[in-house]
């Protein structure tokens, strides 16, 4: 069986933080080395979440109310240091979704191809 790419979770991951440099919320250097590294770290987590029998629904709905927590932090933080946080918080819940929705299209294509 041959190893799916993961070229549409890479492309939408670097999305997010191709905004996140244009919003001047992260430097370029960041946003390499958050791809570099933590992008096969989420990719792992998935793989193994599924591994455990965790349904692509329970991962999307985890991702979806990790986000809406920092959102929620995010917008009640009161000092430079809580908003700060709450931001790296909800970069990396959008940086995991993100990364989720283009693995899902990658798996997709991939057993389009191989069935």
């Amino acid at each position: 069986m041959t190893t799916p790419s993961t070229t549409e979770a890479e492309k939408a991951a670097r999305e997010v933080v191709d905004r996140l440099v244009r919003e001047g919320q992260m430097r370029r250097s960041e946003g390499a080395r958050l791809l570099r590294d933590g992008l096969p770290i989420i990719l792992q987590g998935f793989a193994l979440g599924r591994l455990r029998g965790k349904s692509e629904d329970a991962i999307t709905a985890d991702l979806e109310d990790e986000r809406d927590k920092a959102e929620r932090r995010h917008a009640s933080a009161r000092t430079i240091t809580a908003r700060r946080s709450a931001l790296l918080s909800l970069t990396t819940a959008e940086f995991a979704i993100a990364a989720w929705e283009g693995l899902r299209r990658d798996l997709a294509a991939h057993l389009a191809a191989t069935s």
